[in-house]
């Protein structure tokens, strides 16, 4: 299937299932969540074995699974000795298994309990969460976790654009050659674009310094995030 069918096919099915799902929140947000880490987290590991490392598959996809349900229903007791000893089976069983480097084979392992698990698990404590730190509107927190995500995209959009109409100075050439600087600022303006009209529209009563803050981090740590997953697909030679 070519590449522009295939987009708009996912967007057609893809947006609105992901908005049913934000808009419920709870076991459903959790549910999309967790599908996400654990497919991010099965490719990171498989770079990682292009490497030459033999990151723990299971138990670190598991011990993801244990963080992530901690954010969604508290962390018990039981839960967090549960996480302590995976993370001690980790160091543990890659004693015995005596294959290839130990240090690369946990440092792999933990990178995946990392990225993707943790940021993923801070998009799920906001949608849990960002009624607490938003105005009492209804609906609040569902709409800012969907201009999170609408931020994102008209920030790639923007930053493509722009960037192939007049990008002239490269941002990251090892990591990323096509990415240029002016590409990167046209990103964060499109950011920033997103939440300003999020206040314009009174969508959310949002003040104008959170809007500010929040199209800031979205639009450079967004970019951040897809630099970084180049850079480590590019180092597994799989770019």
């Amino acid at each position: 299937m070519k590449e522009l069918p295939r987009r708009i096919l996912t967007a057609l099915f893809g947006i609105p299932l992901l908005l049913f799902v934000i808009f419920k929140g709870g076991i459903y947000f959790f549910g999309l969540i967790v599908i996400v880490s654990v497919i991010g987290q099965w490719e990171l590991y498989r770079l990682a074995e292009e490497k030459g490392s033999k990151p723990q598959f299971y138990a670190g996809i598991l011990s993801s699974l244990f963080l992530l349900y901690s954010i969604q229903f508290g962390m018990s007791g039981r839960l967090a000795a549960a996480i302590l000893f995976l993370m001690v089976f980790i160091f543990a069983a890659e004693m015995f298994r005596n294959s290839g480097s130990s240090v690369l084979n946990t440092g792999s392992t933990l990178l995946g309990i990392i990225y993707p698990t943790v940021f993923l698990g801070a998009l799920l404590f906001l949608r849990n969460h960002a009624k607490n730190i938003l105005p009492d509107t209804e609906n609040a927190d569902a709409f800012f976790i969907i201009s999170i995500f609408v931020s994102i995209w008209i920030c790639d959009t923007f930053a493509y654009f722009f960037g192939k109409a007049f990008g002239k100075h490269k941002l990251f050439k090892r990591v990323s050659p096509n990415k240029s600087i002016e590409g990167a600022a046209a990103g964060v303006f499109g950011a920033l674009l997103v939440f300003f009209m999020l206040r314009i529209l009174d969508i959310i009563p949002i003040t104008w310094e959170f809007a500010v803050i929040c199209g800031l981090l979205t639009g450079i740590i967004g970019q951040m995030g897809d630099l970084v997953e180049s850079w480590f697909k590019r180092d597994a030679d799989v770019k």
